[in-house]
Parts: structure tokens; sequence; C-alpha cells
């Protein structure tokens, strides 16, 4: 049987009091950053095991992002359901608070003190992770991967997704493809998806080339259609665009539609998420070919990896990966 380590031989290690031990995993506001995260270093070193259970908890967690409407948006509405289905399993109360880019201080329940964990959904600003973090309370990010922060994140197979994709319309004959990204290069998502594009059209032998990149916004879908506009001025337009979600797919072909286009006699054109349509866009929809995620495993897988580090806090931070699945539509099919 494994030793238990206690608090004074963290202190040893480290070199502090016993009390500053203390204070790092019970009031993180009263140690230094640096202190704190040499004291977290080597207790993760040791073994030590930190056990925090709900009965000695107030039984809440919370939900933050950018805004309300990203929270209960195409993408994460059901990812919230799910997140407060599987806290009424648990007997847990969510308290549901947006974080604006603007804002200087931590979301009113973080000053309250009464969350004993938080989700963060897509992309808060580093500086505002870093005052979560501070903060001393679990969190977990959920479909959006974080790089520079040791952050539990839950989040979708972008790359093995669009690796299908590529699979699918190289095997369908394209050979001249133009992809919309959701965000610049250096964006995450962008840079997972695109990577499995890639990868996937060079084990059939073929490649995307730069000037066939467009950049668009995963929140500006109206963007989608100016990269549409900019693809297919090409000498030898595409016969296949590639977005890196839904809504930009849907814009895309209808931005398509209007120009003549006819999709996917003319272009094919492929989504991910497999998320709602669009309201507001007065055409059929087509079933669009897309990558489904299971956005309400997404939202279960996560909070249940946030109950389980409220817990133990001491589990090392992971990224848990959900596998995602091809979905076959209308939107694609066989060039001219």
């Amino acid at each position: 049987m494994a030793k238990k380590v206690r608090l004074k031989e963290i202190a040893k290690a480290v070199g502090c009091s016993q009390a500053t031990v203390s204070h790092a995993f019970n009031d993180p506001k009263l140690v230094n950053r640096q202190t704190r995260q040499e004291i977290l270093r080597v207790s993760e070193e040791l073994g030590y095991s930190r056990k925090r259970y709900f009965k000695q908890k107030k039984k809440i967690i919370g939900i933050t992002a950018r805004s309300l409407s990203a929270i209960f948006g195409p993408y994460y509405k059901d990812v919230t359901e799910a997140v407060l289905a599987r806290a009424k399993e648990q007997g847990v109360n969510v308290i549901i608070e947006s974080f604006d880019d603007n804002e200087d201080v931590l979301p009113a329940m973080f000053s309250k003190k009464v969350l004993d964990g938080v989700l963060v959904y897509w992309d808060l600003p580093q500086d505002h992770i870093l005052k979560m973090k501070e903060a001393g309370i679990p969190l977990v990010i959920c479909g959006y991967p974080l790089p520079g922060f040791e952050v539990h994140t839950v989040l979708s197979d972008g790359r093995a997704g669009m690796y299908e994709i590529a699979k699918h319309l190289a095997d369908l004959g394209h050979r001249r493809f133009g992809y919309i990204t959701g965000g610049p290069a250096m964006n995450p998502i962008t840079s997972d998806r695109l990577d499995g594009f890639r990868y996937g059209l060079a084990e059939k032998g073929l490649k995307l080339d730069e000037e066939n990149i467009a950049v668009a916004d995963f929140g500006r879908w109206e963007l989608a259609a100016q990269a549409v506009d900019r693809l297919m001025a090409a000498e030898k337009p595409p016969s296949a665009l590639v977005c890196e979600n839904d809504p930009l797919a849907f814009i895309a072909i209808h931005h398509l539609q209007e120009m003549g286009y006819k999709v996917p006699k003319d272009v094919s054109v492929t989504g991910f998420d497999d998320t709602p349509f669009i309201p507001g866009l007065d055409w059929e929809k087509p079933r669009l070919t897309t990558v489904h995620v299971d956005l309400r495993e997404l939202g279960r897988l996560a909070t249940t990896v946030l109950l389980d580090l409220i817990e133990e806090e001491s589990r090392v931070a992971c990224r848990h990966t959900l596998p995602v699945k091809l979905i076959i539509g209308k939107t694609t099919a066989a060039p001219k």
C-alpha cells in the first residue's frame, strides 16, 4: 500500500511552511502564483491525493462563455442541456453567467465563492482563463483547446473528422478543393481541422494549395459569402468547398446558388459539427454532408470530468477527445 503523502512533506520539498501549502489548496489568493504552481507540481510528483466530496461542498458548478448567445447558440445549446441534465442527476445546481471580453473582473459567481467548479465554453481570452485558475476553482474547457495551459479539456476530434471529409471527396474524384476556415491559422480548432484535411488528401496523393484557403469566422457566418467569392473567382475554381462548420457551409451553399451554381452538380460542399439549420435563410434545407459531433455526449462528458476533478483536484490535466462520424448527405457528388 502506497504511503500517504502529508502536507508537511510537500512543505519540506518546496521549502515553505505547512500553512502555505494549506493556503495553496484552500485559499490560493494568499499565496503568490509562482509558489502555488511549485506546490502543485511537487504535490503531483509526490503522489499527493486531495479528495473533496460533494457532501462537504455546496453542490454548485458554473457555466461561462463570452456571451449568453454562445451558451445557448446553435453549437452549445445541446451541450448546455446535457450539462443541466447530468448535473440534475448528480444533485448539482448550475449557475450560468457570461464573461465578456471587456470585463476585467471575474463574473459575480466567482466573487461570491459559491462555485465548486466551472465549465468554460469556447475561446475566452487567456487572461480570463488565468484569472479563473488563480481563483483555485476546478476548471474544464469544453469544445475548444487552449495551447499553453494545463487545463482539462473536452472537445470533438476535429482532425479525424476532416480526415474523413478529405477521403470522401477524393474518393468521389475531386482534385480541386477550396477550404473555408472558421478562424486564422493559429486558431486551435482551425489548425486541428486543417491538419486533418491535409493529411487525408496526402494519403490520396493530393494536396491543398495555400491560395485555396479562405479565412472566415466561426461567429460571423456572413464572411463565408466573401470567401466563396474569392475561391470561385480563381482561373480554375474548386469543384468542392470544405467549410469548418455547418453555418459556414449553409451560407456558402446559399451564396453559390445565388451565383448560379448548383450544389452538388457544379460544386460539392461539406460542413462540420452537424448543427441545426440557420433560421432565416429562405430556401429548402439540403441534407448537408458533414461530420456529426454528439453535442449531448460532449456536455455529459465535460460535466463528468468536472465532477471527478472537484472530488480529486490533483488529477493531471488531460485532453478528452470525443469520437466523430462522417455523415454523407445530398451536398456532395462526383465532379463534372
